[in-house]
């Protein structure tokens, strides 16, 4: 038998991850605005999880998550930081 705080730690997991992915909307339409501000290539590729590629100043494929803030191949997590990184910065 489980114990109750098992229980309690999985159901406030589960109200977390159901927060987060309410947001994924709002993120994404937050990226697609910083990406056309500053006049990056881009495209969403799975609206689910906040997906895009987009391309740097000389056309390297470089991939988002809005969901999470992830940068593929960076430690480094956020629209600005991504931003940065495609304006090498």
């Amino acid at each position: 038998m489980r114990d109750e705080l098992y229980d309690a730690l999985r159901e406030h997991a589960k109200q977390n991850h159901r927060e987060r992915v309410a947001k994924t909307p709002e993120r994404i339409a937050y990226a697609e605005r910083e990406f056309e501000k500053h006049g990056i290539r881009y495209a969403l590729k799975n609206a689910e999880i906040g997906h895009f590629h987009a391309w740097d100043s000389q056309g390297k494929l470089r991939q988002f998550w809005a969901s999470t803030g992830k940068i593929m191949g960076s430690n480094r997590r956020g629209i600005h930081n991504f931003i940065n990184i495609l304006e090498g910065k």
